[in-house]
């Protein structure tokens, strides 16, 4: 059922929101909202108002800096929409960006790590908020054990005593979606600060291919609620699978698809080694100096082989839309041959001005790079395909 809520607010109020926004650096309006009732009432006092929100995770390629780009260039060239697919939706940031009372938003991603977060962040599935409360004051105050996780990343990218806490943390929560005593929405939810919550810490650039020898190892491991603002998220719909199958289980032709593949051939599935496996807690056997899972290949991404733009077009030819939207950088031959983009302009062109009117849009974005490249120029384009 839609919820319609209307708020009205007077001058001087609004003025004041505006002044916790900007002397609390906080995101929007409504979190000026929140921190008023929160400071305002003493049944909140003893409970810590920071939450995680979905852009506190590091994660490479995120479109956090680009959104505003991403916004005006719908709203110059498409309008309104009642749809949005994000179909390689990483972290969810810019499916959560045009997530609306007035929109349904649906996330796909290959890696589970990713869908339990979009899960959490913009399911629509209900949760009990008293129990994901009580369950969060208990695993912070939980003292670990040896485990599975331990045994394979503490002393590497978390202290020991860290370690046996995130994995001690994760088995409870595993135990308690066994026995049906959380839904599957509490368990994302809690799954989820728990990845925050360890990447926040991490003895590492961002990403898990390696570790700092001898660092200092940060013991400020909390976990805290998420920010979710669930009157948006009615319609929603999370999925975690190949994104050219998606719309093998979507019936209806949706307004917008927003693609943002892998550029190049890093697979996010060895980048993201760590969490991946702390999402789906299958406890597989690990291998090399950072324990990364022996099965992983599995969930690799075609867009990160040569054989990207054959994926591509077959994605082109399959989703059912309005509006196609492909996110995609300048980066064909600037770095070394890891950091190539494996998909070339010429190719993306001719594929979409066979599928209806093309615009391309650009913005300077500052690339990813390992050190080894120096990249001069770099671009993110949207390459805007109104479909025939």
């Amino acid at each position: 059922m839609k919820i319609d809520l209307k708020i009205s607010i007077e001058k001087e109020y609004y003025d004041i929101l505006q002044k916790n926004q900007y002397e609390s650096n906080l995101s929007t309006p409504s979190r000026a909202v929140e921190y008023n009732i929160h400071h305002n009432n003493p049944e909140f006092n003893d409970k810590p108002f920071d939450m995680f929100q979905i852009h506190n995770r590091r994660y490479m390629g995120s479109k956090k800096k680009l959104l505003q780009f991403i916004e005006d260039s719908i709203n110059e060239e498409i309008g309104e929409y009642k749809s949005f697919v994000d179909i390689f939706s990483g972290t969810g940031v810019v499916g959560h960006h045009f997530n609306n009372e007035s929109s349904s938003v649906f996330t796909n991603d290959l890696l589970y790590s990713n869908y339990i977060s979009n899960n959490a962040f913009l399911g629509g599935e209900d949760f009990d908020y008293k129990k994901v409360d009580s369950l969060i004051d208990e695993f912070n105050s939980l003292k670990g054990r040896e485990n599975y996780f331990s045994k394979n990343y503490g002393n590497k990218f978390f202290s020991m005593d860290v370690s046996k806490k995130i994995g001690s943390i994760r088995e409870k929560i595993d135990k308690l979606y066994r026995d049906e005593k959380i839904n599957l929405r509490e368990k994302s939810i809690l799954v989820t600060s728990l990845m925050y919550a360890s990447d926040k810490i991490a003895n590492t650039c961002g990403h898990y291919d390696a570790y700092r020898e001898k660092a200092d190892f940060k013991e400020g491991f909390v976990l805290k609620h998420l920010d979710i603002f669930h009157i948006n998220n009615i319609g929603n719909k999370c999925f975690n699978g190949d994104a050219n199958k998606l719309f093998d289980s979507l019936d209806n032709q949706v307004d917008i698809v927003y693609a943002d593949p892998p550029y190049n051939s890093r697979q996010y599935s060895s980048s993201y080694h760590l969490l991946e496996n702390l999402a789906r807690w299958h406890k597989p056997e690990t291998e090399g100096k950072v324990s990364k899972m022996v099965d992983r290949k599995k969930m690799n991404s075609n867009y990160c082989t040569k054989t990207a733009i054959q994926s591509f077009e077959e994605l082109i030819n399959n989703v059912n839309t309005k509006y196609f939207i492909l996110s995609y950088s300048n980066m064909e031959k600037k770095g070394n041959d890891r950091s190539n983009a494996r998909m070339e302009d010429k190719d993306i062109i001719r594929i979409l001005e066979n599928k209806g009117d093309l615009i391309i849009k650009s913005e300077n974005h500052p690339a990813f790079s390992t050190g080894k490249s120096i990249i001069d120029n770099h671009q993110e384009r949207l390459f805007i395909c109104k479909f025939k």
